[in-house]
C-alpha cells in the first residue's frame, strides 16, 4: 500500500475545516482536487474516512483513528516545505476536558509543559466526549467512563460536589436547615442534557428544587453566580474552596463524590507523545490535591 503524504495533509485540513469549500480556501487549490485527493487516499488506505452529509464532510470511525497521525504527517509535510532544515515543529497536544476541571486545574499548572516541553497546548473544553464526536485528541478526561472499544480509560482522581453559598447570600435569604428549604432559594447548576448522562447529575437531581432556576452548561457561569450573590450553586470542592467568601450548605445532606477517568485511543496506546500528555496530566492532579488515595493503582501509562 502506497500513500501520498500530501494526500494525508488534505485529509487533515478537511478533517479541521469539514467542508471541501472551506478546507479548498486554506489550501489554495480548487474543491474538486481536494476531493479527488480524499478519493484517492481512501482508495489506498482502502477504507472510507469519511461520511457525506448535507451539511458537510463527517469522519468515520476509521477517520477518527487515523486523523492524530495525520496531524503529525501534516505538521511535517508544512516543516519540509519551509526548506528550513533547523526549524523543529512544535509538538501539540490536545487534551479534552470538562470546563471546571480546564479551568481550575489544567490552565495553572501547564506552564512546565509550555516552556520545558515546547509543546503547543490545546485544552479544549467538553461536557462529554459523546458531544465531541470526530474531534481528534491525544488524551480526554471525562466524569463517566466511556464504554466505547476504540478507546481505554483509566481513574484519574476523585473530587467531591457540594452547595455553595456566600455568606451574605444565606444572611439576606431564608435560613437553610434541610433539604426542603432549597425550594426557597435561586439554585444553579446544569441545564438538563441526555446526552452527557452525567453521574454526578443522576445522583444529587432527587435532592435538589424541582425547578433549577439558573441553568447553564458552564461550572464558571455557576460560579461567578454564586460569588456574586446570585443564588446557590452546585459545584466541586476543589473549585468552591479557591474562594474564601463561599460556605458549604447542607454538607452532609447533599454530597456527591465523583471521578475524572483519563481516556486514551487505543490507536494511540504506544505514542510518545500520549505518555507525555498523560504524565502531565497526573501531575496537575497531584499538584491540585486531587490525586487518587493511598493504595488506589494510578492511571497506568500506555507500553
Amino acid at each position: 500500500m502506497s500513500v501520498d503524504a500530501e494526500d494525508v495533509r488534505y485529509f487533515h485540513v478537511l478533517a479541521e475545516a469539514k467542508t471541501l469549500v472551506r478546507a479548498s480556501q486554506e489550501i489554495g487549490v480548487d474543491h474538486t482536487t481536494v476531493s479527488r485527493r480524499i478519493g484517492r487516499l481512501e482508495k489506498a488506505l482502502g477504507v472510507r474516512l469519511f461520511s457525506r452529509t448535507s451539511t458537510g464532510w463527517r469522519l468515520t470511525p476509521s477517520g477518527e483513528g487515523l486523523l492524530p497521525a495525520a496531524r503529525l504527517v501534516s505538521l511535517g509535510v508544512d516543516a519540509f516545505a519551509e526548506g528550513d532544515p533547523i526549524a523543529s515543529v512544535p509538538e501539540e497536544w490536545t487534551i479534552l476536558a470538562p470546563d471546571g476541571f480546564a479551568a481550575a486545574v489544567l490552565a495553572p499548572r501547564c506552564g512546565r509543559a509550555i516552556t520545558e516541553e515546547r509543546a503547543v497546548l490545546r485544552i479544549v473544553t467538553v461536557a462529554s466526549l459523546a458531544s465531541r464526536e470526530g474531534v481528534s485528541y491525544d488524551v480526554a478526561v471525562v466524569r463517566a467512563r466511556p464504554t466505547s472499544p476504540r478507546v481505554r480509560s483509566q481513574e484519574l482522581a476523585r473530587y467531591e460536589i457540594g452547595l455553595y453559598a456566600t455568606r451574605d447570600y444565606l444572611r439576606h435569604h431564608p435560613e437553610i436547615s434541610r433539604i426542603e428549604d432549597l425550594q426557597e432559594h435561586v439554585l444553579c447548576w446544569y441545564e438538563e442534557d441526555p446526552l452527557a448522562a452525567f453521574p454526578d447529575f443522576e445522583a444529587l437531581r432527587p435532592m435538589l428544587p424541582n425547578v433549577i432556576r439558573l441553568q447553564s452548561n458552564n461550572l464558571l457561569v455557576h460560579e461567578e453566580a454564586a460569588l456574586a450573590g446570585v443564588g446557590i450553586a452546585v459545584m466541586p470542592s476543589f473549585i468552591a474552596d479557591r474562594h474564601p467568601a463561599l460556605v458549604r450548605v447542607l454538607p452532609d445532606e447533599v454530597s456527591y463524590a465523583g471521578r475524572y477517568w483519563v481516556v486514551l485511543p487505543a490507536a494511540q496506546l504506544r505514542w510518545e507523545i500520549t505518555r507525555k500528555v498523560l504524565r502531565f496530566l497526573q501531575r496537575a492532579v497531584a499538584d491540585a490535591g486531587l490525586a487518587l488515595p493511598l493504595g488506589t493503582p494510578p492511571a497506568r501509562e500506555p507500553r
